[in-house]
C-alpha cells in the first residue's frame, strides 16, 4: 500500500487565520516599525509561532505564518512551498490563504501537490527514503499577505531509542524576517525532564555568557516569546547561539541503555551463518592475515547503504542479514566486523563519532544524537585502532591502514563517558619523495620517485583507478610547473609546449603494507628562471610544508584543526654550468622545534648543483586556538623563510671564457 506523506486538514485551521479575526494582527500595519520595514524592503511576518511537541512515540511540528510577498523572489517561493519528509514524517496542511485588499481568499482549491522522490546527494551511496512535497499554489499577487499553517508528525517505532531520548537545537531565524510578533515553544510530553542548555550566548563585550540550564519537566513548556522583532545574525567570526533541547541523560546512563540492545546482536554464531568467511579465516597463517581478511571483506563485499531512518533508530541490523544481503548501514557493517573479530577473539567495540561536528561534543548536552557515524575500536597488542567499515578503499595490515582524525567518541560499552583521541603522528612518513632534476644544454630531465602510505596510498590508487592517465600527469606536470616557480616565465596554459617525454606509473602496489611507490618522468625545456640576467633553478613545494591557513584563522569559537602527514622529501638539482655555492638561501639550513611541528632541513652543495633533505613532523587530529596558535604560526613562518625548498644561481660564463669556447 502506498504511503501518504501528507492531508488537507482545514478543520485544524487555527482562529487568527480566520477572516473575523485579521482586522487585530493587521493593525501592526499602523506601527512604526512596520513602516521602517517595509521602508528597507524586508519581509514582514505578522506573526509566526512554531510549536515542537515531545512525545513518548512522536514528534511534532506546527508551524502557522502570516507574511507578506512584497518581492518578487518571495511570490515565487511560497507558489512553490515545499517540504522534505522522512519515511515517518507525515505532512498536514491545516491553512493556505492569502489576504488581499482587507479579506481571506482561501487557497487549498487552488493547489497541485507534488510528491517525489528526495536525494541530498547524488554523489553518495545512501538512500533516505525522503520525499519532496511541493506545493504549488495558483494565482498569488505581489502585495498579497501569504497565511501558511502546518503540522509536520513524525512517528517512531517502539524500539526507537528516540522513544526514550529526544533532541531538538533551537537558534533565533535571521535578520531576513521582521516580526509582528514571534513565539516559539518547546512542549514536553514525554514523561521525561527535558533539559534547556544555552550556548554561545554573549554579553554586550561579545563575552561568552555561562547560563544555567533549565529543566522543562513533564507538560510543562519552554517559550520564547517577542514583538517588532528582527532575527538575528551571528556576528562575524563567532558561532550563532543555540539552546540544546535533551532528555536529562547522563552519558554512562545512555550508553547502558544502547550497549544493552547492541549485546544481543553480538551473541551469535558466525559459523553457522558464515561457513565460507570461516573456512577462508581458518586457512590464513597469522591472526594479522585473518584480520586484515575479514576487515577487507565488510569494507570491500558489504554494500555501505546509509539508512538515516536505522541510523535514528540505532538498532543495528543483525549481522546474518548483512552478510547474506552483503549491503548495510555503518551500524550494521561495523556490527558484522565485530561479530567476525570476536570469533577471531579479537577485542574491540563499536564506537560512535560526528565527523562534521566533532568540536561540539563535548559542548552538547549528552545524546546518542550527537553522532552520526560508527565504527569500531580494535585493540590488539596493546595498540588501539579505530577502523570505519564503510571505508571501500582501505587497504593492508591492521597498523598499516588509514587512520582517521576525530577528536570524540562515545563507545558502546554500558557506564563508559565520551571520551577524546588525542593528537598523533604518523609513526614512519605517510609520504616520501626524491625529485631529481638534471640539466644539460638548457633542457631538464626530471624523475620524481613517491612512495605513499596509509590514506595518501588509498587516495592515489582511486586517482589511478578512476582518472585518465593523461589527466594524472597533467596534475603531476602542473605540481612541477608549479614547484620550479615556472609561473614566473609563462602561463599554465603553455605547460604542454614545454612539457615533454611525460610519462607516470605504479612501480609497486604493497596492499599488504599500504602502500604505493609511483615514479613520474618528464623533459623540460628551457627549465630556468631568468631574473637581473641572471640565471636560476628552483625547486619548491608550497603544499607540503607551509600551513598557511593557520595565520588566515581568526574565528574567536572554532579552534584551528591541524591534520597534516608526516613527509620526507630529498631534491637533487644538477646542471652543466657552474653555481654559486656560496649563495646564502642555497646554503640554508634548519631545525625547527616547536611542540606543534618538527621541520629539519639539510643541504650538499657541490660545484654544479646541490641536495636538499627535508623532514617535517607535523601532528594529525590537533586542534589550537587562541594564543597557542601564535606558536604555531611563527613556526609557519620559520618555514617559509626559505626552509621548504632549494633554489642555486648559475655562475654566467664571462667574456674570456666565451671567447675561448667560440676559439675550440
Amino acid at each position: 500500500m502506498t504511503k501518504e506523506y501528507y492531508f488537507i486538514k482545514p478543520e485544524l485551521s487555527s482562529p487568527e487565520t480566520k477572516q473575523e479575526n485579521i482586522d487585530s494582527w493587521l493593525k501592526t500595519q499602523d506601527k512604526t516599525f512596520y513602516d521602517a520595514q517595509i521602508a528597507q524592503e524586508r519581509d514582514y511576518c505578522f506573526w509566526c509561532n512554531i510549536v515542537e511537541t515531545a512525545k513518548p512515540n512522536s514528534r511534532t511540528s506546527y508551524t502557522s505564518m502570516a507574511y507578506t510577498l512584497n518581492e518578487p523572489n518571495m511570490l515565487n517561493s511560497a507558489g512553490k512551498t515545499s517540504f522534505i519528509l522522512s519515511e515517518e514524517e507525515v505532512l498536514y496542511i491545516h491553512t493556505l490563504s492569502v489576504v488581499r485588499d482587507g479579506k481571506v481568499i482561501d487557497k487549498l482549491d487552488d493547489i497541485n501537490v507534488k510528491v517525489l522522490d528526495y536525494v541530498r546527494d547524488e554523489n553518495q551511496a545512501s538512500f533516505n527514503d525522503e520525499k519532496k512535497v511541493t506545493v504549488l499554489i495558483r494565482d498569488l499577487h505581489l502585495n498579497d499577505i501569504f497565511i501558511v499553517e502546518t503540522t509536520i508528525e513524525r512517528k517512531y517505532e517502539e524500539s526507537s531509542i528516540r522513544n526514550d531520548f529526544f533532541r531538538w537545537i533551537y537558534s533565533a531565524p535571521n535578520s531576513y524576517w521582521a516580526y509582528g510578533k514571534y513565539r516559539f515553544e518547546l512542549k514536553n510530553e514525554t514523561e521525561k525532564k527535558l533539559e534547556a542548555n544555552f550556548h554561545y550566548f554573549r554579553d554586550e563585550a561579545g563575552a561568552i555568557l555561562e547560563k544555567d540550564k533549565v529543566m522543562v519537566e513533564h507538560n510543562e513548556s519552554y517559550t520564547i516569546e517577542k514583538e517588532d522583532y528582527i532575527g538575528e545574525d551571528a556576528k562575524e567570526l563567532e558561532i550563532t547561539p543555540f539552546v540544546d533541547f535533551v532528555t536529562e541523560q547522563s552519558y554512562p546512563q545512555i550508553t547502558k541503555t544502547i550497549s544493552d540492545i547492541y549485546q544481543k546482536f553480538y551473541q551469535v554464531n558466525l559459523a553457522e551463518f558464515a561457513a565460507d568467511i570461516v573456512a577462508e579465516l581458518d586457512e590464513l597463517p597469522t591472526l594479522d592475515h585473518k584480520i586484515k581478511h575479514a576487515i577487507d571483506f565488510v569494507q570491500k563485499e558489504v554494500y555501505y547503504l546509509y539508512n538515516e531512518t536505522e541510523m535514528d533508530g540505532h538498532e543495528p541490523q543483525a549481522a546474518e542479514v548483512t552478510y547474506k544481503t552483503k549491503q548495510g548501514d555503518c551500524k550494521a557493517k561495523t556490527v558484522l566486523l565485530k561479530v567476525i573479530l570476536d570469533y577471531l577473539d579479537v577485542n574491540s567495540e563499536l564506537i560512535l563519532v560526528n565527523y562534521g561536528s566533532d568540536v561540539f561534543l563535548p559542548v552538547y548536552t549528552p545524546s546518542p544524537f550527537n553522532f552520526n557515524h560508527a565504527i569500531l575500536k580494535i585493540t590488539h597488542n596493546n595498540q588501539v585502532y579505530f577502523i570505519d567499515a564503510t571505508m571501500s578503499s582501505d587497504q593492508g595490515f591492521l597498523a598499516n591502514r588509514q587512520k582517521n582524525s576525530f577528536m570524540y567518541y562515545l563507545e558502546i560499552k554500558s557506564g563508559t563517558e565520551l571520551q577524546k583521541q588525542e593528537p598523533f603522528q604518523d609513526e614512519i612518513p605517510s609520504v616520501e619523495e626524491v625529485v631529481y632534476c638534471d640539466v644539460k644544454d638548457n633542457a631538464a630531465e626530471i624523475t620524481f620517485e613517491r612512495k605513499l602510505r596509509g590514506g595518501m596510498a588509498n587516495g592515489s590508487r582511486e586517482m589511478f583507478k578512476n582518472d585518465s592517465n593523461k589527466d594524472i600527469i597533467n596534475r603531476y606536470n602542473f605540481s612541477i610547473y608549479s614547484n620550479m616557480t615556472l609561473y614566473k616565465k609563462y602561463e599554465e596554459n603553455e605547460v604542454d609546449s614545454h612539457f615533454s617525454n611525460t610519462s607516470i606509473q605504479i612501480v609497486e602496489d604493497n596492499k599488504d603494507l599500504n602502500e604505493l611507490s609511483i615514479i613520474y618522468k618528464a623533459t623540460i625545456s628551457d627549465p630556468y628562471i631568468v631574473e637581473n640576467k641572471k640565471r636560476y633553478l628552483h625547486f619548491w613545494n608550497w603544499n607540503n610544508f607551509i600551513d598557511d591557513g593557520a595565520e588566515k584563522h581568526f574565528h574567536k569559537d572554532f579552534p584551528y584543526w591541524i591534520d597534516r602527514n608526516v613527509i620526507k622529501t630529498e631534491l637533487h638539482l644538477t646542471t652543466d654550468k657552474s653555481i654559486d655555492q656560496q649563495e646564502r638561501y642555497t646554503r640554508q639550513e634548519c631545525d625547527i622545534k616547536s611542540k606543534y611541528l618538527n621541520h629539519r632541513m639539510t643541504k650538499k652543495i657541490h660545484k654544479n648543483g646541490a641536495s636538499c633533505y627535508l623532514e617535517y613532523r607535523p601532528y594529525h587530529n590537533l586542534t589550537i586556538k587562541e594564543k597557542d596558535l601564535e606558536e604555531y604560526v611563527e613556526a609557519n613562518k620559520e618555514i617559509l623563510k626559505s626552509n621548504w625548498g632549494i633554489g642555486i644561481d648559475i655562475i654566467e660564463d664571462g667574456l674570456f671564457k666565451k671567447l675561448g669556447k667560440l676559439f675550440k
